[in-house]
């Protein structure tokens, strides 16, 4: 296999990874909204959450750039059950009650909504904050339970996938420590660069699965490789392009009881995102060639990314590929090289680099 690891390092640090600045954007949305909620549930006369814990991908560091800022920042609420009513339904239009009377004169672009499994807070710029609403209870044998408000009270500590998928990637990423050449936490790129891929048509955009989704497969996929990202993304995409076509189930990886994919939507997103694998392994088929070169590799990758970034290194590395040549009578060509130098005579002009 051809590897171009160079070229995925600079789209990584360029198109793919969060910057500190947007992230610290992100996180001014997030406080916010929790500052309107307990300022809301304080008016009212309710109690406020006794905790806040962040999760999903922003708590699991997998966030890519999206250009127009759809990002989906997810905060957990978890009040004391004694502090919410016992109805699921209206935990979360608590929660609803309290976001939008703490708004005061900020205009939401879309007025808040208690969703099924979050009261979701839309703006104009395009992100979006979902308060997924929690409660803490004792049960029968004094063990204290957390609880997610959705269509029930259902068993789930916002805080147990976050932990799982750390752990994934401090155990099976290469390490420099142990003589890797890639940079650490390899499996969580493979995730984003994953992601990136999921997003990269318009069209595709409800039809792939969603992060947890992804991570959990990549999890169970994962072919980690020592020297370079793209060699590891290539065989965990084979690997879960075989897995998908096998089965489409997906089961939440701490409760392995409870299905991900319990809906039918969920699972066409699963079956589609293995058929876009299964073309884009194709599209990859060249990188394998024993004549491919760098601007092959790169091609084959630009077709899966669907980036301008791969069509700016490609018309770069093809307009390397030709050499100013400097003719007898003074007259500069740019042509392909034909592998045939001229030495020039020590007198002549002689250029920067020389």
């Amino acid at each position: 296999m051809y590897s171009v690891h160079d070229h995925f390092s600079r789209f990584y640090k360029k198109h793919v990874h969060l910057g500190t600045d947007k992230q610290r954007e992100l996180a001014g949305y997030r406080d916010k909204n929790l500052e309107r909620l307990n300022k809301g549930l304080t008016k009212l006369g309710y109690p406020t959450p006794y905790k806040t814990r962040n999760q999903g991908s922003y708590a699991m560091s997998t966030m890519v750039q999206q250009p127009d800022n759809d990002y989906d920042i997810d905060v957990a609420v978890i009040f004391d059950e004694q502090d919410l009513p016992s109805s699921s339904l209206k935990a979360r239009q608590r929660v609803l009650e309290g976001v939008t009377e703490g708004g005061g004169n900020f205009k939401f672009n879309t007025p808040p909504k208690a969703r099924t499994n979050a009261v979701t807070v839309w703006y104009a710029e395009g992100y979006h904050v979902d308060l997924a609403v929690h409660r803490r209870r004792v049960d029968e044998f004094g063990n204290v339970i957390t609880e997610h408000a959705g269509t029930g009270w259902s068993k789930r500590d916002p805080m147990d996938i976050t932990n799982w998928f750390i752990e994934e990637v401090q155990r099976k990423s290469p390490s420099k420590i142990d003589g890797a050449d890639v940079d650490d936490c390899q499996m969580r790129r493979i995730v984003q660069y994953l992601k990136m891929f999921a997003k990269s048509r318009p069209s595709w955009k409800t039809k792939m699965p969603g992060g947890l989704l992804i991570s959990v497969l990549v999890s169970q996929c994962y072919c980690p490789d020592a020297t370079s990202d793209d060699k590891a993304l290539y065989w965990t995409m084979k690997a879960i392009q075989q897995r998908i076509s096998l089965h489409l189930a997906i089961y939440n990886p701490v409760e392995t009881s409870i299905p991900l994919t319990d809906k039918t939507e969920y699972c066409n997103q699963v079956k589609e995102f293995g058929e876009r694998l299964d073309t884009a392994l194709g599209w990859l088929e060249p990188i394998f060639s024993h004549d491919c070169d760098e601007i092959t590799a790169c091609k084959s990758w630009k077709k899966v990314f669907s980036h301008e970034y791969w069509d700016e290194v490609v018309t770069g590395l093809e307009l390397a590929s030709k050499t100013v040549h400097i003719a007898q009578s003074g007259i500069w060509s740019a042509t392909k090289s034909s592998g045939i130098h001229v030495t020039s005579s020590p007198d002549s002009n002689r250029f920067y680099g020389d």
